[in-house]
């Protein structure tokens, strides 16, 4: 073989090795972008309590990750040790006696989402869908069905709200812990009626 052959015979390996780079690069980041990853600072995710009959009071989390695949799976984790009531020893009550964050650190919510909707949208697009999901929390698995709504803000980036509240029983996965914040607070009663709201922004 010549030395001219051998350059040409070089020069075309390095093409199919820049070629395949180039390839697989174009698709990881495609897959990349085919993530969305939930905005923590620009998401909320709010419950509301009731006390001695008549008192409601609202509160928050604020340390929140999620995700929704190319698939439309979607996943939300609530940091249990971020819950926020404005009252720090009512966090930390709530945290230790309630949500038992030692052996329960976060909960857990998946859902499927129409993400071809999604996707379809034009920024500013607005779509409502209904979304049926599960929370796992403190090791009960509780079935939810949610109406949202989900607003497309940018090209890469979208917002997903409850269009009303979800009405979580806790009766069913954490009454011994809300009989005892009961106790130690005083009140004659706690609601087990949990209505929850979200707001949460994904971008790609």
């Amino acid at each position: 073989m010549t030395l001219l052959n051998r350059l040409n015979r070089f020069n075309q390996l390095h093409l199919l090795a820049m070629t395949g780079l180039l390839i697989s690069t174009i698709g990881f980041t495609a897959n990349a972008q085919a993530q969305w990853h939930l905005v923590n600072e620009a998401s909320q995710f709010n419950f509301i309590s009731t006390k001695a009959t008549h008192i409601a009071e609202s509160h928050t989390f604020t340390k929140l990750q999620g995700s929704v695949n190319e698939a439309g799976q979607a996943n939300l984790t609530i940091d249990l040790a971020s819950v926020e009531t404005m009252i720090p020893i009512r966090n930390e009550r709530m945290g230790t006696m309630f949500f038992e964050i030692a052996s329960y650190p976060t909960a857990e919510f998946a859902a499927q989402v129409d993400i071809q909707e999604v996707n379809q949208l034009d920024v500013g697009g607005v779509t409502d869908m209904a979304l049926s999901g599960v929370l796992d929390l403190r090791a009960t698995t509780l079935p939810l069905t949610a109406s949202v709504r989900v607003v497309k803000l940018a090209n890469n980036r979208v917002q997903i709200q409850t269009l009303k509240p979800i009405i979580i029983d806790a009766n069913l996965s954490a009454s011994e812990g809300i009989e005892r914040l009961r106790v130690i607070a005083g009140l004659p009663s706690i609601s087990y009626s949990v209505p929850v709201t979200f707001s949460l922004v994904f971008q790609q």
